[in-house]
C-alpha cells in the first residue's frame, strides 16, 4: 500500500494496511433500543475490504477492495443475489465510493498512480467507464473523504497539516475551508440540511454539525477518546459510534450514550467504519 494513500485515507503513516472484512447485520430500532442480529461476512476474501456505502433505494452495497497488486477498486455487492461485481478496474486506486444524490452515479477518491494526486471523480453507474473530474487535488488539496448535501453542495476532508474540512459548491466553483483537525467521518444528517463531522477541540474530540445555508456550527456530543471516531447516522436522531470491539449509540433527544449488544458469533475484533440503510448495518471488522 502506498504511503500517500495511507496518509490521506487512514490519516497515519504506517507501512501496512490492516486486512478487513465487511459484515452485513440485520438491524431493528425500537425507540432508543437497537438490536443487531444475523451477521454475515460479505467479503470473505483475504485482504482489505472497507468503506461500505448503501444504495438508498436498491439492495446494493458499494465498497473498496484491494487487489493482489495493492491497488484498490470499487466493487458492489447485491443483498438479494449475493453477487459481487467490480465497478472500476483501472491502474489508479479508487476509494470511498459515495452515491451521488441523483442516484445515477457514484463519486470516489482516485489516487493517481502517476503522481499520487487524490482527486474526486464521478463515475456513471450505467457505464463506469464514463467519468467526470469534480475536484482536482492540484487546486483543492488531496481529498480523503466526501459527503453530499445535493447535486452540487458537499463537504470534503482535505489532507494537510492539519487536515481540514472544506465546503464545496461545484456550480458556484466555491471552495471554502471551514475548520481544522477533523476526523474521517463525514455525513449528511438524515432529513436535514446539515452535515456532521468529528473535530479535535483542545483535548477532546467533538461530534459537530455544520449547516451551509446559515454557516452555523453546533456541538452534538463528545466522541469517545479511545475510539477512531467512526460513526454513522441511523436517522435524524440516532448515531452509532465504533469503539474498539464495541458499538455505542447516541440519541440527540435524550443526549445519552448506550452500548449496543453485538450479535452472537460476531467476531471479537476491532470495528471501524459502518454504513446503515433500511434495517441493515454494514460493519468493517479486522480479519
Amino acid at each position: 500500500m502506498k504511503l500517500l494513500a495511507l496518509l490521506a485515507l487512514m490519516a497515519g503513516p504506517v507501512l501496512a494496511q490492516n486486512n478487513t472484512d465487511i459484515y452485513l447485520v440485520d438491524m431493528t430500532i425500537d425507540g432508543t433500543a437497537i438490536t443487531l442480529s444475523n451477521p454475515t461476512n460479505v467479503t470473505p476474501k483475504v485482504g482489505y475490504d472497507n468503506q461500505p456505502f448503501f444504495h438508498p433505494s436498491q439492495p446494493v452495497l458499494y465498497y473498496t477492495s484491494m487487489m493482489p497488486d495493492n491497488q484498490t477498486d470499487i466493487w458492489s455487492y447485491r443483498l438479494d443475489t449475493k453477487a459481487t461485481t467490480p465497478l472500476t478496474q483501472t491502474p489508479d486506486s479508487e476509494y470511498s465510493p459515495t452515491l451521488t444524490p441523483d442516484q445515477r452515479a457514484f463519486a470516489c477518491i482516485v489516487q493517481r498512480k502517476a503522481n499520487g494526486d487524490q482527486d474526486l471523480v464521478k463515475y456513471d453507474l450505467a457505464d463506469p467507464t464514463k467519468t467526470q473530474l469534480l475536484l482536482a487535488s492540484q487546486q483543492t488539496g488531496k481529498i480523503g473523504y466526501q459527503a453530499w448535501l445535493n447535486d452540487h453542495e458537499l463537504v470534503v476532508f482535505v489532507l494537510g497539516e492539519p487536515q481540514t474540512l472544506h465546503y464545496v459548491d461545484i456550480l458556484k466553483k466555491q471552495d471554502k475551508t471551514l475548520v481544522p483537525n477533523i476526523g474521517r467521518s463525514l455525513h449528511r444528517i438524515p432529513n436535514s440540511q446539515a452535515f456532521s463531522f468529528v473535530q479535535k477541540m483542545g483535548e477532546k474530540w467533538m461530534i459537530r454539525s455544520y449547516t451551509p445555508a446559515t454557516g452555523a456550527f453546533a456541538d452534538l456530543s463528545e466522541s469517545h477518546p479511545a475510539s477512531e471516531h467512526f460513526n454513522v447516522w441511523l436517522n435524524e436522531h440516532q448515531l452509532l459510534e465504533s469503539r474498539g470491539k464495541e458499538i455505542w449509540s447516541f440519541d440527540t433527544r435524550t443526549q445519552k450514550w448506550q452500548s449496543v449488544a453485538l450479535p452472537a458469533h460476531f467476531p471479537a475484533k476491532n470495528i471501524s467504519r459502518m454504513a446503515a440503510q433500511k434495517g441493515k448495518l454494514a460493519v468493517v471488522v479486522e480479519e
